[in-house]
């Protein structure tokens, strides 16, 4: 019983940052609340995501979480994380929770940054693009 009590409250950690996050008047306010998201990881969550993660999760060796500075960041780290899901899930991985709760929460403040920065949704939809769709986009093709 004790694993579902964690997951219980991981998830209601994501909810408090998620609400906070449904508040944010500014792209700011998202940045500051994915912050305080990655800071509220203890690091047994991290290093359980790291066994499968290869790298791909914003926390660092030590089990502290990337610098977020702006919504690039985000986003960067939401295209990240997504095409790591989906390599492993056509690898036939089966994925952690702590890996799907990661993706939906970069999701949904991305989606988020879609509605206070009109910018940010072109961003986000070039990075779900196919990588070669990707890189002719940025080419200027």
């Amino acid at each position: 019983m004790a694993g579902a009590d964690c997951v219980l409250d991981s998830l209601r950690q994501m909810d408090r940052h998620v609400e906070r996050m449904g508040k944010a008047t500014s792209a700011q306010e998202i940045v500051d609340a994915v912050r305080a998201y990655l800071s509220s990881w203890p690091p047994q969550r991290v290093e359980c995501l790291q066994k499968i993660d290869g790298g791909w999760a914003p926390f660092d060796q030590y089990q502290r979480p990337a610098p977020v500075y702006g919504t690039i960041d985000i986003l960067q780290i939401c295209t990240s994380v997504h095409d790591q899901r989906l390599a492993l899930s056509a690898s036939g991985m089966e994925l952690p929770q702590e890996f799907l709760e990661l993706e939906l929460f970069f999701f949904i403040a991305s989606l988020m940054l879609e509605n206070l920065e009109p910018d940010a949704s072109k961003v986000r939809a070039s990075k779900f693009l196919p990588r070669r769709e990707r890189m002719a986009l940025a080419a200027g093709r």
